[in-house]
């Protein structure tokens, strides 16, 4: 239901002043990390707002969930004291990949992220969502090798469960089939 193409969703972004206090906040009760995740928005203010909230974070363990950027967005971003990313391939199935995304949604730019991400010493995490249309077995099984394929450093599955603002709510039957 918060895919970029749903308007009836209200986005928002916090006020700086506001992540600031949740990051004193998780500081003062001990906390030893923090994540930040958001959609995706690739510009240079919005990459300048995260290293302003990393510059933030020192002493503490971050982990983002940005989205796809650029090698050298991560790479600032890592400069400024990330540690960890996460990012969902969603399914390792090139082809599902295409019928589940939009057609300016790419898999070989997802793979590329994760693969750069892993380059840069980022802790790396990827999943992948269970019961998709047309997923099979199959699919699930190529995706745990997908993982050890790749490296993954933190892995992420659970369910796909269908909204009804998302062009996938008509098409989403009972999950994967024996195939």
């Amino acid at each position: 239901g918060i895919r970029r193409g749903n308007g009836k969703v209200a986005r928002y972004r916090l006020a700086e002043e506001d992540v600031f206090a949740c990051i004193d906040e998780a500081r003062r009760r001990g906390y030893p990390a923090v994540a930040f995740q958001a959609g995706e928005v690739e510009s240079e203010a919005n990459t300048a707002y995260y290293e302003r909230l990393l510059a933030k974070c020192c002493g503490l363990e971050v982990t983002l969930s940005l989205g796809e950027q650029t090698e050298d967005v991560y790479r600032r971003w890592k400069d400024a004291g990330a540690m960890r990313y996460l990012i969902r391939i969603e399914t390792s199935n090139r082809e599902l990949y295409g019928r589940i995304h939009p057609a300016d949604c790419s898999f070989d730019r997802r793979l590329g992220c994760i693969r750069t991400l892993k380059r840069l010493g980022y802790v790396t995490g990827t999943g992948v969502m269970i019961g998709l249309p047309g997923q099979t077995l199959k699919d699930l099984a190529d995706d745990i090798l997908f993982f050890a394929r790749e490296g993954a450093d933190m892995v992420g599955m659970g369910p796909y469960i269908p909204h009804a603002d998302t062009p996938l709510a008509a098409r989403a039957a009972g999950g994967a089939s024996d195939d």
